[in-house]
């Protein structure tokens, strides 16, 4: 009877044990199963755009295989880019995704190649700025630098030797920014440079250089 018992035991736990396998599995299969994307933005949203330019296009979701009526189309997650050349005059740009099954029409008046590159044209400093007040700029907590048009890249806060300062850099439209990191504030009697590359969506690149140096204590 007991060797009954003890047969009946490992059987009720082997069939728990396989139930769990089977539920574990099953959520696995949920976790993988994609989300419907649906269309969130485009930039540029419409208007003039160049026969080498670009366009970004962002979604709710990641929306999968996405293809387009004109242009290449590259990038991953929640974001694409078209890539021309389009061909000059009016364009419908017909997107559609395999996440949801969705589409989405885009329409721009595609203009002559974009062959000039961005410039600087504002910012926090200027370059070859001397005498400025580091407390202010520490105070403020950022350092920007404004461009001519929309651009992506990266910049960066370095010193005049080249090393890095350690402040966060990041480019969004034609704004760049430089974020203090706490215990990274700059000093007095200092030259910084700030570096980087960035790019305008025709691929017209610009090497970012811009010096300033600090001024000394009151």
């Amino acid at each position: 009877m007991a060797k009954l018992f003890r047969t009946f035991a490992l059987v009720l736990a082997a069939l728990f044990a396989l139930s769990l396998i089977v539920g574990c599995g099953g959520g696995e299969e949920e976790e993988e199963a994609a989300a419907d994307a649906a269309f969130s933005s485009a930039t540029p949203a419409s208007g003039d755009l160049a026969a080498n330019g670009s366009i970004t296009v962002t979604f709710d979701n990641d929306p999968g295989d996405v293809t387009a009526s004109a242009g290449t189309v590259s990038g991953a997650g929640k974001t694409r880019t078209i890539a021309g050349p389009f061909t000059p005059g009016a364009l419908s740009l017909n997107l559609s995704w395999t996440n949801g099954g969705g589409s989405h029409t885009l329409t721009y008046n595609v203009t002559a190649p974009d062959e000039t590159a961005p410039t600087v044209t504002g910012g926090t400093v200027s370059d070859g700025d001397e005498d400025v007040d580091p407390e202010a700029i520490n105070g403020d907590g950022k350092i920007e630098v404004t461009f001519s048009e929309d651009v992506s890249g990266n910049i960066a806060l370095q010193t005049e030797g080249g090393d890095d300062v350690g402040w966060i850099g990041k480019v969004e439209g034609t704004t760049g920014t430089l974020e203090l990191v706490k215990g990274k504030e700059i000093g007095n009697e200092t030259t910084y440079v700030i570096k980087g590359k960035v790019s305008d969506a025709a691929g017209n690149e610009l090497e970012v250089s811009v010096t300033f140096t600090t001024k000394g204590k009151e």
